[in-house]
């Protein structure tokens, strides 16, 4: 491990703990939002089990927000510094790791907003999400909480210099995380804003035919 590794912070100890605790509690609250999303998600919610959801889905993002935020500070000012990070391989993993993980949020996020705006227009309610959406979303948040389940030990292994390759270029790293992320993010936010509004995340199948053509016209304006 470089001697650079064990050097003050750039940007002063305090502002580095509070940087690193930022960085622990996202993590904390993205982890708590995605079990409960988790533990809520079911076929026929009410609208008050929808609320709930939806409120572990905002949890979750503000989590993963503060995570990304955070992360980003400590690699670029704090921890071991931008020259250790560059070449440690698991570093680019766990950056790797938490793209697919914020890419992957898009699907519920979207999801919800979706019908979260549809119960905002005038009319009824949305149905339940249908058998074919809890599926799907039961299968992303199950994937994201492996995903952070797996980043602490690509941490872990990270600050202590395991694989760590003074010759690899940052590059090399970047690169694949970066296609991980923005590849995995096009794909989970097409998926949510082309799903079909009939399985909850739109007028419902009784709604009168005018209000549901106009709420389909407008979405597809917005695709």
């Amino acid at each position: 491990v470089p001697a650079l590794a064990a050097a003050a912070p750039a940007g002063g100890a305090l502002p580095e703990a509070f940087v690193a605790y930022g960085h622990y509690a996202g993590l904390v609250l993205a982890t708590g939002g995605m079990a409960a999303q988790r533990a809520l998600i079911k076929e026929g919610m009410t609208e008050a089990e929808f609320d709930r959801f939806a409120a572990a889905t905002v949890t979750a993002a503000a989590g993963l927000t503060t995570v990304a935020a955070t992360g980003a500070a400590r690699a670029a000012a704090y921890g071991k510094g931008w020259e250790f990070y560059a070449h440690e391989p698991l570093f680019w993993a766990k950056m790797a790791l938490t793209g697919v993980l914020v890419a992957s949020s898009a699907f519920p996020s979207l999801a919800v907003a979706r019908r979260a705006l549809a119960k905002a227009r005038a009319g009824p309610a949305p149905d339940p999400f249908a058998p074919a959406l809890v599926n799907r979303l039961e299968r992303v948040v199950n994937a994201e909480l492996l995903a952070v389940a797996s980043i602490p030990l690509a941490a872990s292994l990270m600050a202590r210099g395991v694989l760590y390759a003074p010759g690899l270029p940052w590059v090399a790293g970047a690169l694949p995380a970066a296609a991980a992320t923005l590849g995995f993010g096009a794909r989970y936010a097409r998926e949510a804003l082309t799903w079909p509004a009939s399985d909850g995340l739109g007028p419902p199948a009784g709604a009168p035919a005018a209000g549901r053509d106009a709420a389909v016209a407008s979405h597809d304006n917005k695709l």
